[in-house]
């Protein structure tokens, strides 16, 4: 069963002394789970003394490296680097790996020990209930995370990149996420929220080059605190596209670095490639590895937000950019004596990027959920490291909105990819229409059904029973690209293969080689409709046809720079039943998108996605007709046996009934479904097994 973290503050175990011109102050602080004894990490040390005089640059490991040296209870040693925090005052933070008695033995500056005979209290005890450790890559499993004590580590929540309002702080938003049992989120360095050490939020309020804001740095505390107190593991975003990129949501022209401002770099391209650039960067990561490095909520060190739309990627400088990954990869791997784990966000097919990382985390921003989620990122990786989406979210309009968008992206990505949840990206949007209800959902089926830490759930297929006929609706699940194929089967599960590789821009006559039309394969039981919704069109104009087995039986001319009526958003075109050829063409001077494509009626009544193995299933079940007829789920391919069978409500997070089921002969399980949800998840396990 997934184990559910709780935590609180403990209390400040404090002594302080002054000798030989060292100041010591120290206490054990953080977030204390209610369980633990298998765990590896106890609440914080923190430990402050002066240095006098320091000569030099404070932020800058080169000219000062401090490192502090502790016993064990072992009677083991362990050095630890120090950090700065303004006039002489240097402090250290642990977090103790073992119970028991801890001794401050020595003080280093550039590997000559300072003076600390004489200090009294420099010991304490780490006690009490422990945290399960850093998160790391699971040696039994490299798709997937746990923590040091072996517990699986399923990542669902949201992204909290920066303030975006009262009551929007990071600070805030983490206990909300704690209610809902989310424990991931991403927390950007940016400068417009007062996050970025070195890039102070107004233009003309600047850090000495090479120092940094300890006003800053103290926020980070407050955020890094919060997230130990709620449970939350999330990225620092250390670096993002926007401070090297003059053209995609640029800040190269206030960014401190270039000449422009008085810095040191003609190009963001150069970034990448100067030597004082690389130094400077290298000297703030070994800060914050120093400051924050202590602490198990820090699930990864994220090197970049969307490298790919820096102006050294979209000029051509692949080979530096990779090169700089591995180079900063292996520095944070050197001084990080906690051995965080490492990733960044990008095109997963930028060559060679994700090779310096310990995971993949792509970016998706598409019109439908399923499309794109069902696509486990993961075969980024090629099953050798573990991948999620690190961003998702809607591109153009949804029609079901934010909330339906949110809840089939979570169960549909939990349903598909076991190293992760999809990640949505408007944290503003989850407060406004209070959407953390769909989380609530979801974490308390995890938590239920444990099944993240289920040996031996696949990818399954189960076959709905019913009378009636449903719909399909799919939508393509990339944007600007080149179509990898342009012909698909549309069967009646609506799980329609290599769709999410599909283009949504149907090219006119200036870009058609990239996608010059669309076929389908449909087979219709009875006369129907094909419907294709379109989102937007370019600036000089597209003319939409939908052709069946080679007859335009529907067209539409828009005009460039219009906006489209909701009119004139969808086309629609009448099939007969039974198997047919259906193409949509753009005839038009340039592209149109392909915001969703609906088949109706066709296929089943309830979309499925589950996993299974021989004893165990999950699945989660969509409607996709408002009939309420009767339908039965046939999950085929268990033993023979009593199996435990629990629905569960995926908005309320509780179980709507459990009944009990046997299984022989050929090991197909039928299951009537739930006439009065609209969705349901379900849970089948051995009976007598929790």
């Amino acid at each position: 069963m997934r184990r559910t973290i709780v935590s609180r503050r403990a209390a400040l175990l404090a002594a302080a002394s002054t000798c030989g011109g060292v100041f010591l102050w120290m206490h054990a602080s953080g977030a204390i789970p209610a369980w633990g004894s298998d765990s590896t990490t106890f609440p914080r040390i923190e430990a402050s003394f002066a240095l006098k005089p320091t000569t030099g640059n404070p932020f800058d490991f080169t000219e000062n490296d401090v490192q502090v040296v502790f016993r064990q209870p072992d009677r083991r040693t362990i050095q630890v680097p120090a950090f700065y925090d303004g006039e002489d005052t240097w402090r250290v933070r642990l977090s103790p790996r073992k119970s028991g008695r801890y001794v401050l033995v020595k003080i280093l500056r550039n590997g000559v020990e300072v003076p600390v005979d004489g200090v009294i209290n420099r010991a304490f005890e780490a006690t009490g209930p422990s945290r399960p450790g850093f998160v790391r890559i699971d040696p039994k499993d490299p798709v997937r995370f746990a923590f040091d004590s072996g517990d699986r580590y399923y990542p669902v929540g949201h992204d909290v990149a920066w303030s975006s309002g009262p009551g929007e702080d990071v600070v805030d938003i983490f206990p909300r996420m704690q209610a809902v049992g989310e424990n991931w989120a991403r927390v950007w360095m940016n400068h417009w929220d007062g996050k970025n050490l070195d890039w102070l939020r107004e233009k003309n309020d600047r850090v000495p080059l090479g120092t940094l804001s300890l006003d800053v740095a103290r926020r980070w505390d407050a955020i890094v605190d919060s997230a130990e107190k709620n449970g939350i593991y999330f990225q620092m975003t250390l670096q993002h596209h926007g401070q090297y990129s003059s053209t995609v949501n640029p800040n190269w022209d206030e960014n401190p670095w270039s000449t422009k401002n008085g810095g040191f770099l003609a190009t963001p391209e150069d970034f990448f490639t100067s030597d004082k650039a690389k130094a400077l960067t290298r000297a703030k990561y070994r800060y914050i590895i120093a400051r924050w490095g202590y602490s198990p909520s820090i699930l990864a060190w994220e090197l970049f937000n969307e490298v790919e739309f820096t102006d050294a990627i979209r000029n051509g400088k692949l080979e530096t950019v990779t090169a700089w990954h591995k180079e900063m990869a292996e520095f944070l791997r050197q001084q990080d004596p906690n051995k965080h784990l490492i990733t960044t966000s990008s095109s997963p097919e930028i060559n060679g990027l994700f090779d310096a990382v310990d995971y993949y985390q792509a970016h998706v921003y598409a019109p439908d959920p399923v499309t794109a989620v069902a696509a486990v990122p993961h075969k980024y990786a090629d099953g050798k490291k573990p991948a999620f989406y690190g961003e998702f979210g809607s591109s153009g309009r949804y029609e079901a909105g934010n909330g339906a968008f949110l809840h089939t992206a979570l169960w549909t990505s939990v349903m598909n990819n076991p190293s992760g949840a999809a990640q949505y990206w408007y944290w503003d949007g989850v407060d406004r229409e209070k959407l953390y209800g769909h989380y609530r959902g979801i974490t308390s089926f995890l938590a239920m059904s444990g099944m993240t830490s289920l040996p031996g759930l696949l990818p399954a297929a189960l076959t709905v029973d019913s009378p009636r006929v449903g719909e399909v609706a799919f939508a393509p699940g990339k944007g600007w690209a080149t179509a990898i194929r342009t012909d698909f089967t549309i069967p009646p599960t609506g799980v329609v293969e290599g769709v999410a590789d599909l283009p949504s821009y149907l090219q006119g006559d200036a870009n058609r080689k990239m996608l010059p039309e669309i076929t389908f394969q449909v087979d219709y039981a009875e006369d129907g409709k094909f419907t294709v919704s379109v989102g937007e069109v370019s600036k000089t104009g597209g003319h939409l046809a939908v052709q069946v087995d080679g007859a335009v039986v529907a067209e539409h001319a828009y005009a460039g720079g219009a906006t489209i009526s909701d009119a004139d958003s969808t086309l629609a075109a009448s099939i007969p039943a039974g198997k047919h050829t259906v193409k949509l063409i753009n005839s038009g001077a340039d592209w149109v998108t392909i915001r969703r494509i609906v088949l109706s009626p066709y296929g089943v009544t309830w979309r499925c996605m589950a996993r299974a193995s021989k004893d165990h299933v999950v699945a989660w079940l969509s409607r996709t007709s408002s009939d309420a007829a009767k339908a039965n789920v046939l999950v085929p391919g268990l033993k023979s046996g009593t199996y435990q069978v629990t629905w569960w409500d995926t908005m309320a997070g509780k179980a709507l009934r459990e009944e009990r089921q046997g299984v022989r002969g050929d090991g197909t399980l039928s299951l009537a479904l739930p006439t009065d949800q609209t969705d349901v998840a379900v849970f089948i396990r051995p009976a007598g097994k929790g």
